[in-house]
């Protein structure tokens, strides 16, 4: 079973590797232009029902690429939300590379359990997100992060975490005996 996870985190690492064609996306003014601004300025006021809908209707209208590039460097809050949810890994994975990301929308994407499996992967793997305690927790309890990648920071987790990961039914049992071992190698006693 371990083998059989590390085979799918290494091809997982090779997908990451082949995203890196986004580090040469450019974006000029000229492009900032032929998009709307409500795609790429951040709206002072909350967003209502209806803007929000009139946004996702001209995202989708958008081409994979204008996404890609939107997503990459461009793109405000709102239109972050609405990308990372795309089924299309590159979307999702600039959205995670755009500058204005901020710590909160991270941890609220490592809360959501639909989205794909590489948006997990791509916050585990990325330094500047698993700094923060409860997006490193939010990732090893969400169902859809490789069961490799959850193991690998039980260790950093405190006692009571650990604890609560061992009763929780909604991640692997895998995880839950691995969790519940973690603790009791701390000598905590039972963690059950």
């Amino acid at each position: 079973m371990l083998d059989e996870n590390r085979q799918k985190e290494k091809k997982m690492d090779a997908q990451l590797e082949d995203e890196s064609i986004l580090e040469d996306i450019a974006v000029g003014e000229e492009d900032v232009r032929n998009f709307p601004p409500e795609m790429v300025n951040d709206s002072p006021g909350t967003m209502t029902e209806e803007i929000y809908q009139n946004l996702y209707q001209k995202v989708l209208k958008l081409t994979t690429q204008q996404k890609v590039q939107l997503a990459f460097l461009l793109a405000n809050r709102a239109t972050r939300k609405l990308l990372i949810q795309s089924p299309i890994k590159m979307i999702s994975i600039a959205v995670l590379k755009n500058p204005k990301l901020t710590e909160s929308e991270v941890l609220s994407y490592a809360q959501q359990k639909n989205l794909v499996e590489d948006v997990f992967l791509a916050i585990a793997k990325d330094p500047r997100w698993m700094k923060n305690y409860k997006i490193k927790l939010a990732i090893v309890s969400n169902p859809k992060t490789p069961l490799s990648v959850a193991i690998n920071f039980l260790s950093h987790l405190r006692d009571n975490d650990l604890k609560s990961l061992s009763r929780d039914k909604n991640i692997s049992s895998i995880l839950s005996r691995t969790a519940h071992q973690t603790l009791l190698k701390r000598n905590i006693g039972t963690a059950r």
